[in-house]
């Protein structure tokens, strides 16, 4: 006859039912040693794509930028404006002329640039710039001096106000 626990259990049957609820030291000691490896591995590739990602950001918003300059075009007419050598003055009469939008008689497409293009002049040589050549803009390379539109914050948040200047006249 086999022995009852109190409860009418056989005390064989209560000793296989427990369980182990307990984390050992070597299960820790690998998990720990897991993430540790993960984390040499990849947070390395993350701190290098800052940089990649700023020239990015900075070249897609120079490609935008030439791309309306060349939509003006084709509505208007050719945004021809000589190169000056040095300040804002021309970038910033060619950002507003594609920022224009004629109330009476508004061109297809226009305004070129979106509601949220901000001018925002840079002479800062960390900054990635775009500077007005006489026909299409282009990047400033980092490093070098120069003044230009700040690529990194040429878009800021949305909102409705329109450049008033009228565009640069055809020559």
């Amino acid at each position: 006859m086999k022995h009852s626990g109190g409860f009418g259990f056989p005390l064989t049957r209560i000793a296989r039912t427990r369980s182990r609820s307990a984390v050992s030291l070597v299960e820790l000691v690998v998990v720990i040693t897991v993430l540790g490896v993960m984390g040499a591995v990849t947070i390395p590739r993350i701190i290098n794509l800052g940089p990649a990602v700023s020239y990015e950001t900075a070249e897609r918003n120079l490609n935008y930028l030439n791309g309306a300059v060349l939509s003006f075009n084709q509505s208007n007419w050719e945004l021809v404006l000589t190169a000056s050598a040095g300040g804002t003055a021309d970038e910033e009469a060619i950002f507003n002329s594609l920022r224009y939008r004629d109330p009476t008689n508004p061109a297809p497409g226009s305004p070129y640039l979106p509601s949220n293009a901000q001018f925002v002049a840079s002479s800062l040589n960390t900054d990635y710039r775009a500077r007005w050549t006489g026909r299409l803009f282009e990047m400033v390379p980092r490093g070098s001096s120069g003044t230009g539109i700040d690529l990194m914050q040429m878009t800021g948040p949305e909102s409705q106000s329109t450049a008033t200047n009228t565009p640069v006249p055809p020559q």
